[in-house]
């Protein structure tokens, strides 16, 4: 299949992001994960984004991120964005623990592959800045995806997808159970309270790019162990127990997905750790 390149800009960015969707973490849950990345990646990197976005401000440059950290699930609601879907996701068989691209993402049109692929596009000065822009884009909102377990789930149930549950009187499937009914049940103090619950110091490290392999199969991992309520039949109610443990999981995959964001950005946009 053909990858399609499409340009962007600020303006079409928060546009396409009135559409509405519903995307992984909901859109609070992307943008936080792309405005705490970037507080927390080193001063030089900020200054780059600052120019790649041509934000004046810190606030600024907060709106810029969260506009495009949201726009791939707007933009694959579109008529010429229904390539993108498999790029929000990688489905591996049940009782396997190791990602093998041949099996898992023959095409290169997966999650993890797509991680890869927009970092290194971003990391190249000489592209065109709504090129870098878009890559940015797809960079923050699919490492956001991939912190989210289910978007490394199963194939026999779409990733939770095929699974109804039930939470607070609000029936829907068990993926979005995490994308976004627990979030929007747990915070009720908007943009600003979420960022509190992700702002932990990070050590500054490299990144290099297969490290996003790993990343997938802790995700995966994750999924078999922590995704699916104990005992989970099809139509059950989701207790308060397991809630409360899936709340402190999606705190914590919100800080790490920050945190690796943040080094892919450091990584290639910093001119002293580039290959030369």
């Amino acid at each position: 299949m053909k990858i399609h390149i499409f340009f962007v800009s600020g303006s079409i960015l928060t546009g396409l992001l009135a559409s509405g969707s519903a995307p992984a973490w909901g859109p609070l849950g992307h943008s936080l994960v792309g405005i705490a990345a970037v507080e927390s990646a080193a001063a030089g990197t900020q200054t780059a984004l600052r120019e790649l976005f041509a934000a004046d401000s810190a606030q600024e440059l907060d709106r810029a991120v969260s506009a495009a950290c949201n726009w791939p699930d707007a933009y694959r609601e579109t008529a010429e964005g229904t390539w993108s879907e498999p790029l929000h996701y990688v489905n591996m068989p049940r009782g396997v623990a190791v990602y093998d691209r041949p099996r898992d993402c023959p095409e290169g049109l997966c999650v993890t592959e797509a991680i890869v692929k927009y970092a290194a596009e971003l990391g190249r000065p000489e592209l065109d800045d709504s090129r870098r822009r878009e890559a940015f884009a797809w960079l923050c909102h699919l490492v956001g995806d991939l912190h989210q377990p289910l978007h490394a789930g199963f194939r026999d149930d779409r990733g939770g997808n095929r699974v109804k549950v039930r939470y607070r009187g609000r029936a829907d499937d068990l993926h979005e159970f995490w994308d976004s009914m627990l979030a929007d049940e747990r915070l009720v103090g908007g943009l600003a309270e979420a960022l509190a619950l992700v702002r932990v110091a990070r050590e500054p490290a490299p990144w290099q790019p297969g490290d996003v392999v790993a990343w997938t199969e802790e995700s995966h991992e994750l999924a078999a162990t922590a995704a699916y309520p104990p005992g989970f039949t099809d139509g059950m109610e989701i207790d308060a127990a397991f809630a409360d443990r899936s709340w402190v999981l999606t705190q914590a995959q919100w800080r790490t997905a920050a945190h690796r964001l943040a080094a892919i950005l450091d990584t290639v946009l910093l001119p002293a750790t580039r290959d030369p």
